[in-house]
């Protein structure tokens, strides 16, 4: 039967491999001047569109912290001449579909309609970018919604303790606070606030485009310059690289449960560093595998301290790091501190073993191909790709720069990342054998 699954399995990531391989990926430029990416496929009258505008909630002004996400609630609130209710009728009676979501570092819209409904859908989605009505009473019905998520976010003790790292790790910028903003600046948020930041965050000359579908070269041209033509230029520029605080040891915020969460941070690193997939890979072998990593092996499987434990690389366009998340129990918290330090210092001391590459290399690789299984995730990730700075080819040569990482390379990356003096954990719960901060 195992046999039987990895030969399934092997099979059908060959039968993969043509999405994204042989992707025929086309860098072209609209008769306007506006560069997208282009997939022509046929075989279904469908089209995916994702554009990312760059700048997302980081545009937004401290004292009006939260007026991108919020703005970005509303863009199917109604535009021009439809109300919120009309606009989703018009949208649903021609089998369209859109999605806005505001993020640190953008606003991404993504956006699915049959090829012959193209001029119907592009005419619907041009009205929720250039000329949303921002009605008042949407407006409330929103204000709403998003101060119900601030009030759940402030009993989460997850997202207490990621706010808290963040609120220490970048201190005066604006990735300090959350996305979604406080109760009070919710709270005072004004019509013209909305207004202000649809005109910050929505800008033709800070876009991502990619189009796949049944779409030809000139149509792509003629759908994007009528999409955009009433868009602005940017008017504000991008904020300032952060500040990164970090050496702060273990900070305690008290907080009623049996559990304590913990989150932490090191240094991270850019995504167009040489070592970038030395620690792509160390990440995965450390904490970014699941069960398969050494993290979870040793606090969850051998020491039963906690359920889960994972790390990431982020990398904003504004600041880079190298975070991690766990909990447990607020008398095995102390234990499981103890054994993460220990096993960033093994890291970085020892690096990885040449079986854990090697097991690490064959998954990174075997899985890439089902990232690609469909026009609406390839749309995405051609968008991010160009957001990110890669070129078209970086599907065909990804997995030989993966494949190309040694022993050695990890280990240098470990040492440049996982300094004990450039760690900061935040835990949030009632932990034995930690004092409380004040």
């Amino acid at each position: 039967m195992k046999l039987f699954f990895i030969t399934v399995f092997s099979l059908f990531i060959l039968l993969l491999k043509p999405l994204y391989a042989d992707l025929k990926v086309r860098e072209l430029k609209s008769h306007d001047g506006i560069e997208f990416w282009l997939v022509q496929e046929k075989s279904i009258p469908f089209i995916a569109l994702e554009i990312r505008f760059r700048g997302g909630t980081s545009m937004d002004e401290h004292t009006t912290r939260g007026a991108v996400s919020f703005m970005t609630a509303m863009l199917e609130e109604g535009s021009g001449e439809l109300n919120d209710q009309e606009f989703l009728k018009a949208r649903d009676s021609i089998a369209a579909s859109f999605n806005f979501d505001a993020s640190r570092d953008s606003l991404s819209v993504s956006a699915r309609f049959l090829s012959n409904n193209k001029s119907e859908a592009v005419e619907l989605l041009k009205g929720a970018l250039t000329r949303p009505r921002f009605d008042q009473e949407a407006i409330e019905r929103v204000r709403r919604q998003i101060i119900s998520l601030i009030e759940s976010n402030q009993k989460n003790q997850k997202k207490l303790a990621q706010s808290k790292l963040f609120e220490l790790t970048f201190g005066n910028h604006i990735y300090s606070s959350s996305d979604i903003g406080t109760l009070k600046n919710i709270k005072s948020i004004s019509r013209m606030d909305l207004i202000e930041a649809h005109h910050v965050a929505i800008n033709k000359d800070r876009m991502s485009v990619s189009i796949v579908g049944d779409i030809s070269e000139d149509q792509a041209s003629i759908m994007l310059d009528t999409l955009f033509e009433d868009l602005p230029l940017a008017s504000k520029p991008l904020p300032q690289s952060a500040n990164i605080n970090l050496d702060l040891g273990t900070v305690l915020v008290d907080y009623p449960s049996p559990q304590s969460v913990a989150f932490f941070a090191l240094k991270g690193i850019k995504r167009n560093d040489k070592d970038f997939f030395a620690a792509f890979i160390m990440n995965h072998i450390l904490g970014g595998g699941g069960f398969n990593s050494r993290l979870m092996r040793e606090i969850r499987e051998k020491r039963g301290l906690t359920y889960s434990i994972n790390t990431s690389l982020a990398q904003y366009d504004h600041a880079e790091l190298f975070l991690g998340m766990f909990q447990s129990s607020n008398g095995k918290i102390s234990k499981a501190i103890e054994i993460l330090k220990k096993e960033l210092s093994l890291m970085a001391s020892k690096g990885v073993t040449i079986e854990e590459l090697e097991a690490a290399k064959k998954f990174l690789i075997g899985a890439y191909p089902l990232r690609f299984d469909g026009n609406e995730r390839i749309a995405k990730i051609l968008a991010g790709m160009q957001f990110i700075g890669l070129n078209k080819d970086y599907m065909v040569y990804r997995n030989e720069m993966v494949n190309a990482v040694k022993p050695a390379d990890i280990t240098r990356v470990a040492k440049r990342l996982l300094s004990e003096k450039g760690f900061t954990l935040v835990v949030v719960g009632r932990p034995d054998e930690l004092k409380l901060s004040n």
